[in-house]
């Protein structure tokens, strides 16, 4: 077990991949809210209210949910590439090469 203060590679190495879990559990908490409350307010919207007849309203819930599944994927892919270059610097190796 490394000390947090350890400044071997290894020790950086951690210290790099608990902040990014700390990272990546706080943007699914904030796409969560963001996506949950986006889906609510469609719903309320189609359903509730009627405000948009409820055939379309399900191709409109459908595309919010397709299009909020395709930005979690690039989020997740940002902060994969973001995560392996900080542990390829946090190891000495140089990102050019």
């Amino acid at each position: 077990m490394t000390d947090l203060g350890d400044s071997s590679i290894g020790g950086r190495v951690q210290a790099v991949e608990a902040e990014y879990r700390s990272r990546q559990a706080r943007m699914f908490r904030n796409f969560a809210l963001v996506e949950g409350a986006l889906l609510a307010a469609v719903v309320l919207i189609v359903y509730v209210f009627g405000l948009v007849d409820p055939e379309i309203g399900k191709f409109v819930l459908a595309g919010v949910a397709v299009l909020g599944g395709l930005g979690l994927s690039l989020l997740l892919m940002q902060h994969m590439k973001s995560r392996n270059a900080a542990i390829a610097e946090a190891r000495g190796e140089n990102p050019l090469f």
